[in-house]
Formats: C-alpha cells, structure tokens, sequence
C-alpha cells in the first residue's frame, strides 16, 4: 500500500509537469509563470521561448529558476508568488520566507481533521477537477484557483498558530501594555494577506479537512471555532459566522461532503450534518440534520438527499 501512496503523489508531479509542457508549446507567454512554479525548465525551450523573447523587452530568461522537485515545492511556488503579486504595491512579507514557510508547513506531520498538510491540499486540487465542470486540468487548478489558495495558507497558517495557554486578560488598564505571549502574528499576517489577496477570510485556529472546494471563493468567511468535514463544497459570499452574542467555541460545525450554496449565512455553534445541501442565500440558525435539504431565511427543511449521494 506505501507504494502505491508514493506513485499517486509522484504521478500529481508528473501530470502538471506534462500538462505545462503542453501549455507553453501552445501559449508561449505562459512560460515566464511556468517556469517561475517550478514546472517547465526554461532554458532547455530555446524554440519556444525564441519569439516571447523577441516580443517583449525584458527577456525571459531572467526569470528561470530551478524546476521544482516535488508537487509541494510546486504549490508552494505558486501559492507564494501569487499571494506577493496579489497583494498590493508594497510587499509586506518576504516571497523567499513565505516560499520557505509552505515548504517547511508540508514537511510537517501535524495533522488538521486528520490529514497532514500535503494530503489535504493534494486531496483540494483534485476536488477542483473532479466537481468543477469549468476546470479541465489539474494545472489550472493549482494556478489560477484562489479558493485552493486560500486553503494552501489556511493550512500553513494553522500550522504557524500557538497561542498562549493562558488567556489575555483584555479588560486592562489602558496605561499598563498587555503582554504578547505565544506564536500568532505569522498566522494572523497569512490569514490578512490572503483575505486582502483573494477576499477569502479564513481564521488560522478553524479546521478544514481534506478535498474541501471553496468555488469562486470571493466573500467567503469562515471563523475561529468553526470546522469543515473533508469532502465539503462552499461557495462564494458564505459566511460560518458567529451570532454576535457568544464568546468561546461559537462558530458552526459542517459535516462531510456537504454542499452550500453561494450567498449563505451559518450563524452561531450549531451543526450541519454530513451530505446536507444548503440552498443558495439561506440564513441558517437551527441544526441541519445530515442529508437533509435546507432553503430560506431562515432554512427550512425541504427534503433530504438520497442515501449514498454526496452532495458536496
């Protein structure tokens, strides 16, 4: 079985390597991006480079960097070059440290729902292909999807979060300075990038299983206590949002291979249950039980999903 684990992960490699291949022989301009992921070796596509080069002034192979040598150096690649593209005129965080800190967050073995990081991201870029009818290849999913983006630093930036064991005391006085105790500002500067980069705000301490699909992903929140069984589709404009008047665990609890539907609003410690769908612009407030179908502000029950079917 350990076998077959490794030619599965070697055989991700290798798909994006061939599908960029395929790529630049037929959009050249593409190279530049390419080749800095890690997933074309530049140098050796004298042919092809020859008329980009040609075309615009600042030649191509200024950018060539050494091909990647794993999908997570793939990943980590893209996920840092477009978050510091992404994020504005001035750079708030060092491309070559973010770079660092993915790789280093995918050689980790700690676990979120029981995944490490490099099963649960490998698991999302395939979620992507499987149920986006719109993406064709695994290649555009991992370049061009800001939903896996956002998760790839979510899971990163989980990783980066150890708050302290005892609890600030926020109700200090104003002229005596709160300590800063624990591990929380590269978490809290990931989570900021990437709701600033790609409009998802997702917080370091939630947890997010393996092959979760945030589609289209704008306007997406997802809070602090709150947690997504492997299998889950979200799309954009949903909130898992607390209700205002609760402090500690306050955030909802989505189940397996549940579907929600753009524009809907989860509010407050409640559970949705596995294979549930929620119609788009719901406003849920009360459990959903598993399979069943929920619609409305608030969610009413309509019907429930067929045994064996997953929604998400």
């Amino acid at each position: 079985i350990q076998n077959k684990e490794i030619v599965s992960q070697d055989e991700m490699f290798l798909r994006l390597r061939r599908e960029a291949a395929e790529v630049v022989k037929q959009e050249p301009i593409l190279c530049m991006l390419l080749t800095k992921a890690g997933l074309i070796d530049a140098s050796t596509l004298p042919a092809q480079l020859s008329n980009t080069t040609n075309q615009y002034p600042n030649p191509i192979t200024a950018a060539i960097l050494e091909p990647a040598k794993s999908f997570e150096e793939i990943i980590s690649r893209i996920v840092s070059h477009r978050l510091s593209t992404c994020s504005g005129g001035t750079e708030n965080i060092c491309p070559k440290f973010l770079r660092d800190l993915l790789e280093d967050s995918f050689k980790g073995g700690e676990l979120e729902m029981g995944h490490t990081m490099s099963e649960a991201v490998r698991e999302d870029a395939l979620a992507i292909v499987r149920r986006d009818p719109a993406v064709e290849t695994l290649l555009e999913a991992v370049l061009f999807m800001k939903g896996f983006h956002s998760l790839v630093l979510h899971r990163a930036a989980r990783r980066a979060w150890k708050p302290a064991s005892v609890l600030v005391d926020k109700e200090g006085s104003d002229d005596k300075a709160i300590s800063v105790s624990g591990q929380r500002f590269v978490a809290l500067l990931l989570q900021s990038q990437s709701s600033s980069a790609f409009g998802v705000d997702i917080h370091p301490a939630a947890t997010i299983g393996a092959g979760v699909m945030i589609d289209h992903a704008s306007g997406v929140v997802i809070g602090e206590t709150a947690t997504v069984g492997d299998g889950t589709t979200i799309l954009h404009g949903v909130t898992l949002g607390g209700t205002g008047k609760e402090s500690g665990d306050r955030h909802p609890k989505i189940g397996k291979d549940v579907l929600i539907g753009a524009g809907t609003k989860i509010l407050g410690n409640i559970t949705v249950g596995d294979r549930a769908k929620i119609g788009a612009g719901s406003v849920v407030l009360r459990p959903i039980p598993s399979g069943a179908t929920a619609v409305g502000a608030p969610a009413k029950i309509i019907g429930y999903t067929p045994r064996g079917e997953r929604p998400g």
